[in-house]
């Protein structure tokens, strides 16, 4: 869907760097990309990916999947994604999360400052 106004709004703020403010719509249309991007990885149809299903034990999902995915949306919103600041939680596959959590997990990361941001601000002589 290379003219879908919601994918290229997407992008736009994925382009404009972290933090993120995602509206409800925008969240959703994310959230299904990354299902569709699983079901890519996965070889399945995103329709078999329920969001109570344990990403990593369930679906068998690892960090190469993982990575694979990002790609997938990287080239889908024409938008970097700095895979080596993911949480490491989203990477190593904590035990029982669902693809709505991991799906979340993401959205989440977006919505916080890059790392060097939230550092330069915490430090100050402790």
């Amino acid at each position: 869907m290379p003219n879908d106004p919601l994918q290229q709004r997407i992008g736009e703020k994925l382009n404009q760097g972290r933090p993120v403010a995602f509206a409800a719509e925008e969240a959703d249309h994310f959230r299904e990309a990354l299902r569709e991007a699983l079901g890519v990885t996965l070889d399945t149809s995103p329709a078999n990916i329920a969001d109570t299903a344990d990403i990593f034990d369930e679906l068998g999902v690892d960090s190469i999947d993982v990575f694979d995915m990002v790609d997938q949306l990287i080239t889908r919103y024409k938008a970097p994604i700095a895979l080596e600041e993911l949480p490491p939680e989203l990477l190593r596959g904590d035990a029982g999360l669902t693809f709505a959590g991991f799906a979340q997990g993401i959205l989440d990361y977006f919505a916080t400052p890059p790392a060097e941001a939230s550092e330069e601000e915490g430090s100050g002589g402790a």
